[in-house]
């Protein structure tokens, strides 16, 4: 997905992230602020469970699968809920 991006190398089951669009420049900290928003509304919404972090200096998204039961599908899910709060933060303003 060309519009997230990777922060650092996947070590184990931790993947570190943030939504970054491709088709128009935000500044980074409106990026910092949409990224930890998509976090609260994942989180707070009980989609999923992720925890904010900032690496590089920027906010990220930190996902860690342990369930045995995750599938493909459940990380598909996520990505795509990622870029659409995205998406939709940025257009509400």
């Amino acid at each position: 997905r060309p519009e997230l991006e990777r922060l650092a190398e996947t070590v184990l089951s931790i993947a570190n992230f943030r939504w970054h669009p491709t088709d128009r420049e935000l500044p980074e900290a409106e990026l910092d602020a949409v990224n930890r928003r998509i976090v609260n509304r994942l989180v707070g919404d009980g989609s999923f469970f992720l925890a904010p972090t900032v690496l590089k200096g920027k906010a990220a998204l930190r996902v860690c699968i342990v369930n045995f039961r995750t599938r493909e599908e459940d990380l598909a899910f996520l990505l795509a809920e990622v870029d659409r709060i995205g998406r939709e933060l940025v257009a509400a303003g």
